[in-house]
């Protein structure tokens, strides 16, 4: 009994620790967000978010959508930009969908579907990476490689950190602008990562979207901690794994978020 108390205990702990990280980045993900559409309004009035949100509108409204097909949610409405309608009600996107509440599948997709920019915005950027930065991406994923096997040698909660660690500041490094780069293709992957990075804040539509599937999210977090703990420590580690890649993916567009928020309030001083 006291063993099983342990396994609950644990699983419990891991699942409001993983909860609090991604709440954690979702929050400053929003607060750099909101800070960065100031900015560029302040410079550049609409037309300057009109021109981002080219790219970055597309990008967020997209995300919802993948989600609700992946969730099963039925899609009531859409518009992925309105760069004429936005300027009379500031809406530049936005996608009307409902489920099923008697599903737990679909209820947790609505956690997902309102955290989705922040998700599929950094997997753009990273495939937008490996296709105009192929040298950049390719010594960034052989580090993360190099790290991955240390896993199967860890000790503590502090050794998983530090490849955390070491993983994100090599990605950081190999996107350095004082480093050697191909000057064009650099260039429009800034551009785009900026447009994208621009529009990755959560709504307060999004963020409500969320909180209906959280409860959910947490049981089945919970009920799978509880399995791959249960099973071992040769499962802990495939599972230590999977929320080391994760985290290390959501700091990356962490840091092209921070990235172009400095950009902008680069502009805001000398232009706005």
């Amino acid at each position: 009994m006291e063993s099983l108390g342990n396994y609950l205990l644990s699983a419990l702990i891991l699942s409001l620790e993983i909860l609090l990280v991604l709440g954690l980045l979702a929050s400053i993900f929003s607060f750099l967000g909101k800070k960065n559409t100031t900015y560029i309004y302040r410079c550049f009035g609409m037309n300057g978010l009109v021109f981002t949100g080219l790219i970055g509108t597309v990008v967020h409204e997209f995300s919802h959508m993948l989600f609700c097909l992946i969730f099963r949610h039925q899609i009531v409405e859409f518009s992925l930009f309105r760069p004429y309608k936005s300027r009379y009600d500031g809406v530049m996107g936005y996608v009307n969908h409902r489920c099923d509440r008697s599903s737990p599948y679909q209820m947790v997709g609505n956690f997902f579907i309102g955290i989705a920019p922040i998700i599929v915005g950094t997997g753009c950027m990273i495939l937008l990476m490996r296709i105009l930065l192929p040298n950049e991406f390719m010594a960034s994923y052989q580090t993360f490689n190099r790290n991955m096997v240390y896993l199967s040698n860890i000790n503590s909660i502090g050794d998983s950190l530090n490849i955390y660690i070491n993983i994100v500041i090599a990605i950081i490094h190999n996107l350095n602008p004082l480093i050697g780069h191909n000057w064009p293709r650099y260039i429009v992957f800034i551009y785009i990562m900026y447009s994208i990075t621009s529009h990755m804040d959560l709504s307060k539509e999004d963020i409500i979207n969320s909180r209906s599937g959280l409860f959910v999210f947490v049981i089945m977090t919970y009920i799978i901690n509880l399995i791959f703990i249960v099973l071992g420590i040769r499962y802990q580690i495939i599972l230590l794994k999977i929320l080391i890649s994760v985290f290390s993916f959501l700091t990356v567009g962490l840091f092209f978020a921070f990235t172009t928020m400095i950009i902008s309030k680069i502009f805001d001083v000398f232009i706005g």
